[in-house]
């Protein structure tokens, strides 16, 4: 399949969706990133849902007629099966309400995209700056909200007997919802507002990622090359690239912290050295949760840490999965454009993740605010939504079938033009 073909497919299929243009309508301007919320939303379900999921479940039961209960095939063996391993059954039934950020986002999100489709053109008429304040008053909302989650999660699980399903699937959950978090976090550490930044380090304090606040920004710098440890390469799985991202990301932000200690001449041992912050702060909450709520808070904790990382080198995994810059006579890499990065513009998860899969734009103007990034039909094109591409990333085979000719054909067509 030709580039010019692949690049029609996405559009061709899912925009002027007439749901789109529903959705836009009911929620113009910044309601239409009010979604956001449906995250932490969920995952307070998830919280309570890993203790409390059976008693729900039985209550509605109680609500129903038994003539409606009895008009179900397997009612019957169901209500054995409860009686005969109680125990059991409401363990399993708490961990599927512990599931629920997770089935959010990655079974309601995903089919919620091929549904609704595309942005609609007239998504884009509220991308102006008259109502900034008002885009990043729904950024502050979500992380007062993630702390709200947080601290919420730990204290159930430090106040209150949970299964070990349960409290895996509650990690599972946390760790999804922390996917936003970073999402919010690369929003804010993008603004030149000290207030933004801080609030942006206050986030990434909450998964032991303090540095990425610095990394990320040489991940601008050396975007789509063989220096970037977060730009994947053609044919690289993403249990390759992971370990790769994660150490490459901190080299990078400690070396720029080392080099702006050398070069202000501040000691290393003082409250300038940021890497300090880096590690002590994180440190300094678990601390705080444990002496608060117990060691099992303090293993949630890491837990949703570690998968909220997870969640984001997956991201990072599609976002440039196979592009990369071509080296100049000069020696030097050419300018970063639009065909750098993977393009995206389905409605519902755009809404949700700030626009972040408009990563052509993002990359080609990074002071652009989420609300003004543009779709550029030009630019690289992948074929499904984040949650669906992150989902195929966890099978290399059949990522790299889907992803490896797309690449490969758009690579072609950036060198011929």
């Amino acid at each position: 399949m030709e580039a010019e073909s692949l690049q029609s497919v996405p559009a061709s299929k899912t925009a002027g969706n007439a749901l789109g243009r529903l959705y836009v309508a009911l929620l113009p301007g910044p309601l239409k990133y009010s979604p956001s919320l449906l995250f932490p939303i969920t995952a307070m379900l998830s919280t309570f849902g890993a203790v409390y999921g059976h008693k729900w479940l039985l209550l509605g039961l109680q609500l129903v007629p038994q003539q409606v209960l009895a008009w179900i095939p397997v009612s019957q063996f169901l209500g054995g099966l409860y009686a005969a391993h109680p125990s059991i059954c409401n363990m399993l039934i708490d961990t599927v309400f512990s599931l629920a950020a997770a089935l959010f986002a990655f079974v309601i999100l995903p089919a919620g995209d091929l549904i609704i489709g595309e942005e609609p053109p007239e998504a884009d008429t509220d991308g102006t700056m008259e109502n900034e304040g008002a885009y990043r008053a729904v950024l502050y909302t979500c992380v007062a909200a993630h702390w709200i989650t947080l601290l919420t999660a730990v204290a159930v699980v430090g106040s209150i007997p949970i299964s070990p399903l349960p409290l895996i699937g509650l990690a599972f959950s946390l760790g999804c919802e922390g996917g936003l978090l970073f999402t919010v976090a690369h929003e804010l550490l993008h603004s030149q507002r000290p207030l933004d930044k801080a609030l942006s380090n206050l986030l990434l304090c909450s998964v032991g990622y303090m540095h990425w606040t610095y990394s990320h920004l040489a991940h601008h710098r050396n975007v789509a090359t063989q220096r970037d440890p977060a730009s994947a390469r053609l044919g690289e799985s993403l249990y390759t690239f992971m370990p790769r991202s994660v150490v490459g990301n901190l080299r990078d932000g400690v070396v720029m912290e080392l080099e702006r200690l050398r070069a202000r001449k501040l000691p290393f041992l003082s409250l300038h050295n940021r890497m300090l912050w880096w590690v002590g702060t994180p440190a300094g909450l678990l601390v705080a949760v444990g002496a608060l709520w117990g060691p099992l808070a303090v293993g949630l904790g890491v837990a949703q840490a570690l998968m909220a990382i997870f969640i984001l080198e997956d991201v990072n995994y599609i976002e440039h999965y196979g592009l990369q810059r071509a080296l100049t006579r000069s020696g030097r890499y050419e300018k970063t454009t639009v065909k750098h990065s993977w393009n995206g513009n389905w409605l519902l998860t755009n809404s949700i993740i700030f626009r972040l899969q408009r990563h052509s734009d993002h990359h080609a103007h990074a002071s652009r605010p989420y609300q003004a990034l543009r779709n550029i039909p030009e630019a690289p094109q992948l074929p499904a939504s984040y949650p669906i591409m992150m989902i195929l990333a966890l099978c290399p085979p059949l990522f790299s079938r889907i992803m490896d000719p797309r690449a490969i054909a758009y690579s072609k067509q950036a060198t011929t033009k």
